[in-house]
């Protein structure tokens, strides 16, 4: 592949990629639940990363918060 092609293709991925890191998936996760506005996008992301528990009080959810979401990750 010419040097060409590869700039236009680098190009192209870096514009319209997204990229999700997984400690911002659960700052956004916990805003999230903090405002009590769970969404289907909020469980996707639980899902696809696989947050724990663990992980989301780690990052500092109370515990009567978490009882009210464990059901969206088990």
């Amino acid at each position: 592949m010419g040097k060409s092609k590869k700039r236009i293709l680098n190009k192209n991925a870096e514009n319209n990629a997204t990229v999700l890191k997984r400690k911002t998936v659960i700052k956004n996760l916990i805003k999230d639940i903090k405002n009590n506005s769970v969404k289907a996008e909020t469980q996707n992301l639980i899902s696809l990363f696989g947050i724990t528990l663990e992980e989301l009080s780690e990052a500092g959810i109370s515990y009567e918060e978490l009882s009210a979401v464990k059901h969206l990750i088990f």
